[in-house]
C-alpha cells in the first residue's frame, strides 16, 4: 500500500510538471535538425581506503531524423561492485603480532539494455511507431527480457522550449527468469516523453513507460526516468538522473533455509524479490 501511495504521488507531481510545461510552451512546431546525432553518457565512481567500491555506467544514443520520420537506438550498462576489508591478526601474543588484510569483492548491481524505435508522422499531431528491445537485470531476477511492439502516438507540443508526446501500443515479451519458469506474454503499453528547457543551459526530461500483461492482468510494470542536465559547453553537460522501476509481480529468488537453531539444513525456498528498484546516477554527457 505504501508503494502504491508513493507511486501515486510521483505520478501526480509529474503530471503537474507536464501540465505546467505544456501550458507555457508554444504549440508551433520546431524545425527538426535533420541527419545523424549521437549522445554518450559516462558514469564513474571509485572509493578506496577503509572501504572499496566502484560504479561504472555507460549509455549511448544514436539517432537519425528525417523530415517526417525518426529512428533512435539506445544502449547502456550499469555495474556496481563493493569490497569488504577483512583484517586478521597473527602472532604469539597481544604485544607481538602482524595484521593481515584481505579484500572480498561482491557485485551489488548489474543492468544492461539495448532498444531501438522507428517513428513516422501521420500528420502534425499523430504518428505510428515500431520498436524492439532487450534487457538483462540479474538482481531483478531475469537473465533476458526481449520485446517487440508497435502502436500510435500523439505529439501535443514540439518546439524549441518543450516537447510532449504520448504513445499507446501492444507488445510481445519473452522473459528468461533465473528462478522459475520462463514466460511469454502479450501486453499493452502506454508511455509519455516530456522535455522542458528550464533555462538556456538547463533541461529537464521525464520518460515513463507502463506495461500491462494482457495474459495475467496482475502483472504490471513501470519504468520512470527523470533527469536534469546542465550544459557546460555546446557539447558537454552534467546530468543527474533518477530511475524508478516498479514490478507488481517481481521475479523469484532462491533463499537458503535455516532451522530453529539458526543452522542451515541444506534446503532452499523460493522468495519474492522487491517490487521497486531505484537508480540515481551522475554522468558526463557528450553530444555529437
Amino acid at each position: 500500500m505504501k508503494v502504491c501511495v508513493s507511486l501515486t504521488k510521483v505520478c501526480l507531481l509529474l503530471t503537474t510538471l507536464v501540465v505546467a510545461g505544456v501550458g507555457t510552451a508554444s504549440a508551433q512546431d520546431a524545425e527538426p535538425e535533420l541527419g545523424w546525432s549521437e549522445t554518450a553518457e559516462l558514469t564513474v565512481v571509485f572509493t578506496g581506503g577503509n572501504a572499496e567500491a566502484s560504479t561504472l555506467g555507460f549509455r549511448n544514443q544514436l539517432a537519425r531524423t528525417w523530415e517526417n520520420a525518426s529512428f533512435v537506438f539506445d544502449a547502456g550498462a550499469l555495474r556496481a561492485e563493493s569490497a569488504t576489508i577483512v583484517r586478521t591478526a597473527v602472532g604469539a601474543s597481544t604485544a607481538s603480532f602482524q595484521v593481515a588484510k584481505d579484500s572480498i569483492s561482491a557485485l551489488t548491481a548489474e543492468n544492461y539494455y539495448a532498444r531501438g524505435q522507428y517513428d513516422r508522422d501521420i500528420n502534425d499531431r499523430a504518428f505510428w511507431y515500431t520498436g524492439a528491445g532487450w534487457e538483462r537485470n540479474t538482481f531483478a531476477g531475469f537473465a533476458n527480457r526481449s520485446s517487440v511492439g508497435g502502436g500510435f502516438g500523439n505529439t501535443w507540443v514540439d518546439d524549441e522550449r518543450a516537447t510532449f508526446k504520448t504513445a499507446y501500443g501492444v507488445t510481445a515479451t519473452r522473459q528468461d527468469n533465473l528462478v522459475g519458469i520462463d514466460t511469454t506474454s502479450a501486453g499493452l503499453r502506454l508511455s509519455y516523453d516530456y522535455r522542458q528547457q528550464l533555462t538556456s543551459s538547463t533541461e529537464f526530461t521525464s520518460v515513463l513507460v507502463a506495461d500491462e500483461n494482457l495474459d495475467e492482468t496482475g502483472d504490471f510494470r513501470t519504468d520512470l526516468i527523470n533527469a536534469l542536465a546542465v550544459s557546460m559547453t555546446s557539447q558537454l553537460a552534467l546530468k543527474v538522473s533518477w530511475q524508478l522501476l516498479y514490478d507488481r509481480q517481481p521475479s523469484l529468488t532462491e533463499v537458503p533455509l535455516f532451522g530453529v537453531a539458526g543452522l542451515p539444513i541444506g534446503y532452499t525456498v523460493l522468495a519474492t524479490l522487491d517490487k521497486v528498484d531505484n537508480f540515481v546516477t551522475f554522468a558526463l554527457v557528450a553530444s555529437f
